[in-house]
């Protein structure tokens, strides 16, 4: 007997703050954007199925964009909510999302979405039709309740896949990356724009800088070379340079080299974790602690339940 397979999807709880919120709440003061599906009749979150290929990650962003025309960036993740459809059973990855500004055109009603609304948690706890949707809510609310909805982004990056030094006749700071890598360096730029990046960090050998110039170009920022990240580093200057980092507001990438990682994740006091060519972790922080993390990216399973 043939097994189900799960249907994926990604969306987000989309946040803003409170206008005109009293002072003494004004932090915690948030509402939350709901959509209405004319063809469900039905009050839910943002979400959609991801495109062939697509990460989860960049699927929540696209499909906040075109369900309600809010540009947003990734936060704290949130529980995947699981139900089953008439197709089979269903797995939904969320994340707690920021409002930073609107699509051009912006939304407009369709036969899809029809209605958007920014309410208070009071009312969409009444509005939202799905059980599974208030428990998510209830997750949102919890994060907020810590601070959580409001951390900062520090994604740490291994460089993607160099030639092999046997390969490489010149200084090794100059070796560059393998065409594999090259490829990899491409498709970070949706990872990295999905969490609204805006600050990047790179040890100055040249697979490094290349593994993140194809975001640097398309986000319009320039790398920031930091020797503090290079291979030939202390653990002193690297937890320095990380302090400084989980001190800025601004999203950040920090590209570095796997010798280095162990003291970046001592810096952060994280677990040692290893990562592949290409490979990143993304920390959410705030206030200088580390929330949480996550793996970077969040690949669509090709599984069967």
């Amino acid at each position: 007997m043939a097994r189900e397979r799960l249907v994926t999807a990604a969306g987000a709880v989309v946040w803003r703050r409170r206008p005109n919120a009293p002072e003494g709440v004004r932090r915690r003061a948030v509402e939350v954007l709901l959509v209405h599906r004319p063809r469900y009749d039905d009050w839910t979150f943002p979400k959609g199925k991801p495109d062939p290929g697509e990460d989860l990650v960049v699927t929540a962003v696209r499909e906040v964009a075109e369900e309600t025309g809010q540009v947003v960036r990734l936060g704290h993740p949130l529980p995947d909510a699981r139900y089953h459809v008439s197709a089979g059973p269903k797995s939904v990855s969320y994340w707690a999302a920021r409002s930073t500004g609107v699509t051009d055109p912006p939304f407009s009603p369709n036969k899809e979405v029809d209605e958007l609304r920014w309410v208070r948690p009071r009312d969409a706890r009444r509005m939202l039709t799905y059980e599974h949707d208030i428990d998510l809510l209830e997750a949102f609310l919890e994060t907020r309740d810590g601070g959580g909805h409001r951390t900062g982004t520090l994604v740490v990056l291994r460089h993607a896949k160099a030639l092999d030094r046997q390969d490489w006749n010149g200084d090794d700071v100059d070796r560059p990356l393998a065409p594999r890598g090259e490829l990899r360096a491409k498709e970070l730029v949706d990872l990295l724009d999905a969490y609204g990046v805006r600050r990047v960090v790179s040890s100055p050998a040249v697979r490094c800088l290349s593994t993140v110039e194809p975001y640097a170009a398309v986000a319009e920022h320039e790398p920031i070379v930091m020797d503090e990240l290079s291979e030939d580093t202390s653990r002193k200057a690297v937890r320095g340079a990380a302090q400084i980092l989980l001190e800025r507001k601004r999203p950040t990438v920090l590209c570095t080299h796997r010798p280095t990682l162990p003291w970046v994740w001592q810096a952060l006091d994280l677990p040692d974790t290893a990562l592949a060519p290409g490979e990143g972790v993304v920390v959410h922080h705030r206030k200088g602690v580390v929330v949480t993390t996550e793996p970077l990216g969040k690949p669509t399973p090709n599984l069967q339940a």
